[in-house]
């Protein structure tokens, strides 16, 4: 993962849906430009949909923005047709993700800037695991510095150039 470059945030976000049992999660975390992490959250959301989740850890971590009154953030998400419509300035969803996407782009027009990024979802092990977190203990959680059981992919998520390479 690179760092971003001073002054902007960078979000990590992921969602995980189970369509069987209905549970789920979402989870971000907050960099910033040397690549400290900042903030990170687990967060549960009634959903019906795999879309759903990414959607609204997208919306969290928006809202975290600006209650944290930053300015200059990149959203990095593994969720491909969501960050192709939000680059797009396309805001509309369907009956379940209209109002959230509408939130979205009235949270992301708040800020100087805001980029949506595609990123596959080795760049983004962290968010995954916060939201399968999220999903599995049917909890939220907010934390300003990363949990002692996340330590090992932090570490890990600073050398995606290793991950990478695992994946070829």
């Amino acid at each position: 993962m690179d760092a971003p470059s001073f002054g902007w945030i960078k979000c990590n976000t992921d969602g995980a849906f189970d369509d069987i049992s209905g549970a789920t999660g979402a989870g971000y975390v907050m960099r910033d430009f040397s690549r400290k992490e900042t903030f990170c959250a687990s967060l549960v959301f009634e959903v019906h949909s795999a879309e759903e989740p990414e959607a609204r850890a997208i919306w969290a971590v928006l809202k975290k923005a600006l209650e944290q009154q930053l300015t200059h953030i990149i959203i990095e998400s593994d969720a491909k047709s969501l960050v192709d419509q939000f680059s797009a300035g396309n805001f509309d969803g369907d009956s379940r993700t209209d109002v959230i996407f509408k939130d979205i782009h009235l949270c992301s027009l708040k800020l100087t800037a805001c980029i949506f990024s595609f990123q596959p979802r080795y760049c983004n092990s962290v968010a995954h695991e916060l939201a399968l977190w999220a999903k599995t203990n049917n909890s939220t959680m907010y934390w300003s510095t990363p949990p002692i059981w996340l330590l090992p992919t932090v570490e890990e998520d600073h050398f995606p150039f290793l991950k990478a390479f695992a994946y070829n």
